[in-house]
């Protein structure tokens, strides 16, 4: 299982559609207010450094594999919507896959009623989560940790980027 090709790692002087993603990252995380040009340049060099430093990272200013997915990780959450009870839509329909996907048999019907509502508490108690029955940053990033925890490296990379993962022969 090797993936057909690996964007990483990103360093400066790097100029593709991969640097587009890790800027995209950055400027969620408010780390990169320059425009999103695929250009690892001094400013994202910079942006990155600061995410390493705030984040326990050797700070070295390369988008490396534990860069890579630290600002997916942190970034992801930032950019999923706030649902809580009466909205409908896509956004609810993730959040009920990605929860029967671990605990429970949800109806996958994109409306946020008393049942989603109250897995959410449920979810956010077994969690230590505030159990407000809010889906927002914490609740999704918890969520999250738990979809790709069992994912491996290469093809935690390669879903970041976007990148066709080749899965051999299995």
């Amino acid at each position: 299982m090797t993936a057909i090709y690996s964007p990483l790692p990103a360093q400066e002087g790097a100029n593709n559609t991969n640097v587009n993603m890790i800027q995209s990252f950055l400027q969620t995380l408010k780390l990169y207010s320059e425009p999103i040009d695929g250009v690892f340049g001094p400013k994202t060099k910079e942006a990155v450094l600061k995410f390493q430093a705030a984040n326990g990272l050797k700070q070295d200013g390369i988008v490396g594999v534990n860069t890579a997915i630290a600002l997916d990780n942190e970034a992801w959450p930032l950019q999923q919507a706030l649902l809580e009870e009466g909205y409908a839509g896509e956004d609810v329909k993730k959040f009920q896959e990605m929860y029967n996907s671990y605990f429970g048999t949800l109806a996958v019907d994109g409306v946020f009623g008393p049942k989603t509502k109250a897995a959410v508490i449920e979810f956010q108690q077994s969690r230590g989560l505030t159990a407000d029955g809010i889906v927002g940053r914490q609740t999704w990033a918890s969520l999250y940790s738990l979809a790709t925890h069992d994912i491996p490296t290469d093809q935690r990379i390669s879903s970041i980027f976007d990148i066709p993962y080749d899965l051999g022969d299995v």
